[in-house]
């Protein structure tokens, strides 16, 4: 494989997490903008805690070897049914994303252009999984061309918001949030933090044998927090000063919208981007996953992806399902146990390694 240097990491670590709900700014406001101004303080925490997890993901991945998500978080055979465990809640919330972002564009595209939601669905979900048969290869090039659109377009829509509404309510903002699963702002924060990593960590490994250096993933993994906090900062502050949007299930389409309904378009297609990113990310981190853990898959890659499409198309005929602050917060609570655990898995090669 084609050594990675870290612009390209940085990139796809951004990849990881620019889905629909973070890019539509709905997921952003749930767990950060609901709680005020405080909600600018948990989303800083939230990039510190991206930044040290993927050091520790990437460190990790190269000082052990370890391709499989399931041992590289529960590396110790005593816990063989907490690794088990660990590798189903992450296939099941990869597999999930991708319904959602299928479900999510064919919405998208009925709202936008009046096509048929079953039909934006089945051609996405087509497009996302022929993509996917290229590997890690074509979703590092996939991301390496959409991510920097992706973040300067939100730059440029922030500062068109910036200039067009009140800025004083973006330091004004006071706590909305009423989630009982997302008491305190911190908590939000941990949760957003876990359950992103939940899918991150298996859209991660398959990159591993691409990086080389350690220098590599300090420098990538400080480049994708700075990454991840412009489009966070850009969306916050432009849903902060046209709060009429922050009630919307799509806030930052509704803010581009107010703006102009030319921009309300083009942000749209940022969007779909966006789900499109986040589709593929997922798609091969789950393919990779099954592959190591069913022989037959493996041996059968292509029609394996042909029926995974059937099947993500099917589900998302049910339609755009309002998970953002329901189940997201669960499978954050469940994806703490395994972001300790990997930490702790860390913390014992590092000492390996100096004794």
């Amino acid at each position: 494989m084609k050594e990675m240097g870290p612009v390209r990491l940085a990139f796809t670590y951004i990849g990881c997490f620019l889905g629909a709900g973070f890019v539509s700014g709905q997921e952003l406001w749930q767990f950060f903008g609901a709680f005020g101004v405080w909600g600018y303080v948990g989303f800083a925490l939230a990039a510190g805690l991206f930044v040290a997890f993927g050091i520790i993901l990437m460190r990790l991945n190269r000082m052990t070897g370890i391709r499989e998500l399931d041992r590289l978080m529960v590396p110790w055979e005593s816990w063989a049914w907490l690794r088990r465990l660990s590798g189903a809640v992450t296939a099941l919330f990869l597999f999930g994303v991708v319904v959602v972002m299928s479900a999510g564009v064919g919405a998208l595209g009925q709202q936008l252009f009046g096509i048929p939601a079953w039909l934006g669905s089945a051609v996405f979900t087509l497009v996302v999984c022929v993509m996917a048969l290229f590997g890690v290869t074509g979703m590092v090039n996939a991301f390496t061309a959409l991510i920097p659109v992706l973040v300067v377009a939100t730059l440029l829509f922030a500062v068109a918001a910036w200039g067009r509404f009140d800025t004083g309510n973006i330091l004004r903002i006071v706590k909305t949030s009423d989630n009982a699963l997302m008491p305190t702002w911190w908590v939000a924060s941990l949760t957003f933090v876990a359950y992103n990593l939940l899918g991150g960590i298996g859209i991660m490994l398959p990159v591993g044998p691409m990086i080389r250096k350690n220098s590599t993933i300090w420098l990538g993994m400080a480049l994708s927090g700075l990454g991840l906090t412009i489009v966070a900062g850009a969306i916050l502050t432009s849903v902060a000063s046209y709060l009429p949007a922050a009630g919307t299930q799509l806030p930052m389409v509704a803010v581009a919208s107010a703006l102009s309904p030319v921009l309300g378009g083009v942000y749209g297609v940022l969007l779909f981007l966006g789900m499109f990113c986040n589709s593929l990310a997922s798609l091969v981190a789950l393919v990779t996953h099954l592959n190591q853990r069913i022989p037959v898959v493996a041996r059968h890659n292509r029609l394996f992806l042909a029926a995974m499409a059937l099947v993500v198309w099917g589900g998302s005929l049910f339609g755009f399902a309002d998970i953002i602050g329901v189940v997201f917060p669960i499978f954050g609570y469940l994806s703490i146990v395994f972001m300790v655990t990997m930490a702790v898995h860390f913390i014992q090669c590092k000492r390996k390694t100096v004794e």
